[in-house]
């Protein structure tokens, strides 16, 4: 797996190196009082009540464990039952911090670097949105990791009974890899909508999301449907955010374009 360090400094510089010199046009994205305020007051609910729900969170006891039968879980999910690598999970964390970091490189672009804090600002709520998302699931749904069903004796047992065995659904790692990719290919594309590398800069972002999140289930650590639900909300958060900042007030069929982004976040809320 020595390549993904390659990938992971790949992306990092996509955004940054793959931008043309200048771009015309005025920035795309503002910020607005009623959006921050909203965005934020959100996600600071979602983390406040899976906190509460992270503190009635019980690990299984030994006992419970040696009961768990990998047959109960859905084939679909069952193979996972059967993953434990130490070397994914390492991989893993290492595709996080290079995704996570990642948007930063549209601050170095010549219209990234026009208004840092526009960026900052909705980059930052991009991160609180999923990751108040799927704190919340995690700490409420409590299911319990595929490596806890397996017999494999290097798995540790203390880690079997810990707290964060039972937080499987949803994928971090990958909630947070999709928001990061999905926010840097959607931001680049607004900035630099007649630039030639805009389907690079989209295909190595989704590819770097698309592995961090395989490692996720090789490692014992996710079941297919915890990585593809944390897919579906990184990548709503990672392309919301943005469009809720978007200056153009209408899309097409003369609808308001924030409104209706608003009350889908609402819903979410």
């Amino acid at each position: 797996m020595k390549y993904l360090n390659v990938i992971a400094v790949v992306v990092l510089l996509a955004a940054g190196g793959a931008a043309p010199a200048r771009a015309d046009g005025p920035f795309p994205y503002e910020l607005q009082d009623g959006t921050e305020t909203a965005v934020l007051g959100g996600t600071a609910l979602l983390f406040g009540l899976g906190r509460l729900a992270d503190r009635s969170l019980e690990p299984l006891t030994p006992a419970e464990i040696a009961l768990l039968d990998r047959q109960s879980v859905n084939g679909f999910d069952r193979g996972a039952t059967g993953r434990w690598s130490v070397g994914a999970r390492k991989a893993s964390d290492i595709m996080l911090v290079a995704t996570a970091v990642a948007p930063l490189g549209l601050l170095a672009t010549s219209r990234g670097s026009q208004q840092p804090s526009t960026v900052g600002v909705m980059y930052l709520e991009t991160f609180l949105l999923q990751g108040g998302i799927t704190y919340l699931l995690k700490n409420s749904v409590a299911r319990t990791r595929p490596f806890v069903y397996n017999d494999d004796p290097s798995i540790p047992a203390d880690l079997k009974s810990s707290r964060t065995a039972r937080r499987s659904f949803s994928s971090g790692h990958t909630a947070t890899a999709f928001a990061a990719m999905v926010f840097t290919a959607s931001v680049f594309e607004r900035l630099y909508p007649d630039s030639p590398a805009r389907g690079w800069v989209w295909g190595g972002c989704l590819a770097a999301a698309t592995t961090t999140g395989y490692l996720r289930y090789a490692a014992g650590w996710h079941y297919p449907t915890d990585i593809l639900a944390g897919a579906a909300i990184g990548a709503f958060a990672g392309w919301v955010v943005p469009r809720l900042h978007e200056i153009d007030d209408l899309v097409p069929g003369g609808r308001d374009k924030r409104g209706a982004a608003t009350f889908g976040v609402s819903l979410v809320f």
